[in-house]
């Protein structure tokens, strides 16, 4: 801490001695650029407001995101620093959330025209799994053992010593990023530019193994990422064009890839503990080429080049933990991952001046993924007690092209339309299909009979045509043979957007969308057959002058699919059929109650439902739906009684409602043959306050 503290305090230091590194700079001439309704500032200047926050409640859920996960009171410090002098130099400072987990912090700075340098910090917690509990010890380490007098069983219900070995654990991770910049004009027409992010993400999360056939067990498993990011830049600016040459590095790092528990069931003494890797790290590398071309005002080119290759080659675990097999001998070391990307996008604007009411775009980008993996024959070890048949990896690569061409017309002031035609050919290898084309078109039309209305509709259909579907030979359990991947299948698909826009009075503005996309899966016997998705909204704003501002919103959205299934040719059919909803509703008012304070009020509210049933010939009852509602409220109060000084309210209300089937009241062992950690659907209700002092200066 107190060497991250030395770190932020030098940053300034730093921002403001770099100007004797790049002295040979010539500063710009400002001293004729003036603007009459700009406030003019020089020196220091800037806020601070600090004080107090307190959460009425604990609640992983409401401090997902926000730091505030338990009762209690947290610091609330927020502000902004600033610097201006006339020679250009300037510095910024923002602070946000120091007080909470969820905290920021940027700073940026140098002289205008000449330089930048920049800096930046930030905290996020995630939370998962609420109410989650284990019987396992060294929870955050890369093996997890039992209690000592752990008593195993065949199934759940006859592990007695489970119940007195339970223990709360956090399914949380805490993501911590800085981010390092620097900007230079080297001259009028060319900038160098460099920044450097390091992201460490730590914690725990859901993970889970299996023994045997039937048994599965579900535990905190560790999470240590490392993620460092370079980027680097070289770009020249012209009269009518820009060229930039990019490098991009990125170098992610698991410092825990592997997991050994402990086998809860009763087992044999060689299955006494299992073993899984995790992520591996991995690097990537990318050179890109961008550049723009003004040929004429009629004519507008770009184009983007980048060619790229990921690695990976962490060393392989044995196939099983279980000694029985973990000297059986590997095909090589490690995987020898590698895969070549390349991208080619090219887009060009034609404006063909036909009363100025014609213009055309046309766009091309091609993607390629070589994936260079080498291939063998791997013997994997079944729940590390089965040696498997032997199989092949499968480096999948692809090529994609996504090819578009656009023309807009506009034949009166009231009237615009446009249209265009969209192709998407993609080329698999090792999957069931080799390749895709997928042909969209579309058009639009755009209404201004009234300066206070728009109307604009849009229509566009598509069709996916695929190769000869082939089930591929992986080694994998045998599909149906009728079966069709949703994403490799024939599917014709359309879609229709609807939106107006009326401002019946200066400062109402209101918003009608309405938006239908069906899509029919016309080959697919087995597998998903159709989907709906409709959604409908209207927006108001309202604003009177600068001192009061009103907003209120109302969407739903409902999303409807059925699946047909069959697991083998000789296995009994079923149908499936998916509906959720989602309605949310929501206003805002923001006024000034005097010339010293101003007041804000948010509301939303949104409730989701799920719904799933599978129809056999058993008639099977549907599963309960899945439902979330969540409420929130906010207030906001600030007051200046003084030039400097003044103070701000806050307060808000989160209410949380959840309910899933899959989750709620089985606790750790309501599956005989799986021990889980018990998770809960999340509900809640919280408030949290703040009140600060804030000082400007």
């Amino acid at each position: 801490r107190k060497i991250r503290f030395s770190i932020f305090i030098l940053v300034p230091v730093i921002l403001f001695s770099a100007p004797n590194l790049f002295a040979e700079t010539a500063p710009e001439e400002f001293s004729k650029w003036k603007c009459r309704l700009c406030p003019e500032y020089t020196g220091w200047y800037g806020d601070l407001a600090f004080g107090l926050g307190y959460a009425s409640d604990d609640s992983l859920r409401f401090g997902d995101y926000r730091g505030q996960q338990e009762s209690g009171f947290y610091l609330a410090l927020d502000g902004n620093l600033h610097y201006r002098n006339p020679e250009g130099l300037y510095f910024d400072m923002y602070v946000r959330d120091l007080g909470l987990q969820s905290r920021k912090l940027e700073m940026r700075g140098g002289r205008q025209g000449s330089y930048q340098l920049r800096f930046a910090w930030s905290e996020i917690p995630k939370y998962r799994g609420y109410g989650a509990q284990t019987p396992f010890l060294g929870v955050g380490g890369a093996e997890l053992t039992l209690p000592a007098d752990w008593q195993p069983s065949f199934n759940t219900g006859g592990m007695t010593a489970l119940d007195s070995s339970l223990a709360n654990v956090q399914l949380k991770t805490l993501r911590k990023t800085l981010d390092l910049g620097l900007s230079v004009n080297i001259s009028r027409s060319l900038e160098y530019k460099v920044d450097f992010q390091q992201q460490k993400k730590k914690g725990s999360r859901a993970f889970g193994g299996g023994s045997f056939f039937s048994n599965s067990t579900l535990f905190p498993a560790p999470v240590d990422f490392a993620t460092n990011q370079f980027n680097m830049s070289l770009g020249w600016t012209g009269k009518r064009s820009y060229l930039r040459l990019g490098f991009i590095g990125s170098w992610f790092d698991n410092g825990k890839n592997s997991i050994t528990w402990q086998n809860p069931f009763t087992a044999s003494i060689n299955n006494q503990y299992f073993r899984s890797a995790l992520e591996p790290s991995n690097d990537f590398y990318q050179f890109n080429l961008s550049g723009n071309l003004s040929i004429s005002p009629r004519v507008n080119l770009s184009s983007q080049v980048a060619i790229g290759r990921l690695q990976q080659n962490d060393p392989f675990l044995p196939y099983s933990i279980n000694p029985t097999y973990s000297d059986m001998p590997l095909p090589r070391a490690n995987l020898g991952g590698s895969m070549d990307t390349s991208t080619f996008n090219v887009s060009g604007k034609l404006t063909a001046r036909l009363s100025n009411k014609l213009s055309f775009t046309a766009r091309a980008r091609l993607n390629d993924r070589d994936n260079k993996t080498p291939v063998d024959l791997y013997t994997p070890v079944t729940t590390d007690l089965f040696p498997a048949a032997a199989r092949y990896n499968r480096p999948y690569s692809y090529k994609r092209g996504l090819y578009s061409a656009d023309l807009r017309y506009r034949p009166h002031r009231i009237v615009r339309l446009s249209g265009g035609a969209k192709l998407e050919s993609l080329e698999r290898t090792l999957q069931a299909i080799s390749d895709s084309d997928e042909l969209t078109w579309w058009g639009e039309l755009k209404l201004n009979p009234l300066a206070e209305v728009q109307f604009r509709v849009k229509l566009e259909t598509a069709k996916r045509d695929v190769s000869k579907y082939i089930q591929p030979d992986d080694g994998g359990p045998a599909e149906h043979p009728l079966m069709r991947k949703f994403n490799q299948a024939d599917r014709e698909r359309d879609r229709l957007r609807i939106e107006l826009d009326l401002t019946p009075l200066q400062g109402l503005g209101i918003n009608l969308s309405f938006f239908q996309a069906e899509a029919d899966y016309t080959e697919s016997l087995i597998g998903l057959q159709n989907s709906t998705d409709q959604s409908y909204s209207i927006n108001l704003s309202y604003a009177l002058g600068s001192r009061l501002s009103f907003y209120a919103f109302v969407s739903r959205d409902d999303i409807d699919a059925r699946i047909a299934g069959a697991v083998s040719t000789l296995a009994e059919p079923w149908n499936g059929n998916t509906s959720d909803s989602i309605s949310t509703t929501g206003l805002g008012l923001s006024t000034a109650v005097s010339e010293n304070s101003s007041l804000g009020i948010d509301f939303v509210s949104s409730a989701s439902k799920g719904s799933v049933a599978v129809r056999t010939s058993l008639q099977e009852d549907p599963f309960e739906p899945l439902r979330t509602n969540l409420q929130n409220i906010r207030f906001h109060f600030t007051h200046q009684f003084s030039e400097n000084w003044g103070y701000k309210l806050y307060a808000e209300h989160e209410a949380y409602d959840s309910q899933d089937w899959a989750l709620d009241e089985l606790g750790v062992d309501g599956i005989n043959s799986i021990l889980t950690m018990g998770v809960e659907s999340p509900k809640y209700r919280a408030w949290y306050f703040r009140i600060q002092a804030n000082y400007r200066f």
